[in-house]
């Protein structure tokens, strides 16, 4: 439970590294232009990375933009405090209704933009993000624990009648 737990938050945590270090490193004449470079294009693969959406850091953009931001770090923040609402062992998850409701909420926020009926902010894609972000960790930790174990428990005997 304990290995589970940790590599979903170092996961989360070199992620969330990634996207900062990319405006860091940026334009830099070593090594760390090469990185910034591979950490743009890897981002590339999962957000849009528009400008005009996108949170800035020493005149550079972030890895992903504002939505993706603050999913993922809700999700590292909240996989960090997770320890301390439900035990590591626990792999029931909580109704599915908690889920759809904040997919729901990107989904409407998204889809009145989209649709032009009306204009999101910086402000409603952040807390849209955040909110599904946090929302998460209480799907993924417990159903990552659940698979490790179905995968990794010996079998159970069960005694012949």
């Amino acid at each position: 439970m304990r290995v589970v737990y940790t590599v979903i938050l170092m996961t989360a945590l070199l992620w969330c590294a990634g996207i900062m270090f990319a405006p860091l490193w940026q334009g830099k004449p070593d090594f760390r232009g090469s990185v910034s470079d591979f950490l743009y294009t890897f981002f590339s693969a999962s957000c849009h990375q528009l400008p005009e959406r996108s949170l800035f850091i020493y005149g550079a953009k972030l890895g992903v933009c504002s939505r993706c931001t603050m999913i993922y770090f809700g999700f590292l923040l909240t996989t960090i405090i997770y320890p301390f609402v439900k035990k590591l062992s626990n792999i029931e998850l909580p109704s599915l209704w908690i889920l759809f409701t904040g997919v729901a909420l990107v989904a409407i926020d998204a889809g009145l933009e989209i649709f032009h009926v009306h204009n999101n902010s910086f402000f409603s894609r952040e807390i849209t993000g955040a909110i599904i972000g946090m929302i998460l960790p209480f799907y993924i930790i417990p159903g990552s624990v659940r698979l490790f174990e179905e995968f990794f428990s010996p079998p159970k005997v069960v005694p012949k009648k």
